[in-house]
């Protein structure tokens, strides 16, 4: 499982901090559940803190376009981002 850590700053801009690939060597954590575990004891939360679905990760993986790589990316993050945004706002989760 790979997520992907970022951060947004005030203005909007998306700074990708890390990617994490969470599955463990000996394959107790196949779909990342104990490393997003523990990521979200962090001070944020997790809430910088994204799973990547496999059939995006598929095409992360099969592209060989930097730009379209990074278009990938961003459009997770700021779908992540907006949705934490608005649970947020109905008081569904804490930051």
């Amino acid at each position: 499982m790979l997520f992907v850590e970022y951060d947004v700053d005030q203005e909007g801009m998306i700074e990708i901090v890390a990617l994490i690939n969470a599955i463990e060597e000996d394959d107790l954590d196949r779909d990342g559940a104990q490393w997003l575990a523990w990521r979200s004891s962090h001070e944020d939360g997790g809430f910088g803190c994204v799973a990547v679905p496999m059939e995006l990760l598929e095409k992360m993986e099969n592209t060989e376009d930097a730009n379209e790589l990074r278009s990938l990316v961003e459009a997770l993050v700021v779908e992540d981002h907006t949705a934490k945004l608005a649970a947020i706002e109905r008081s569904e989760i804490k930051r």
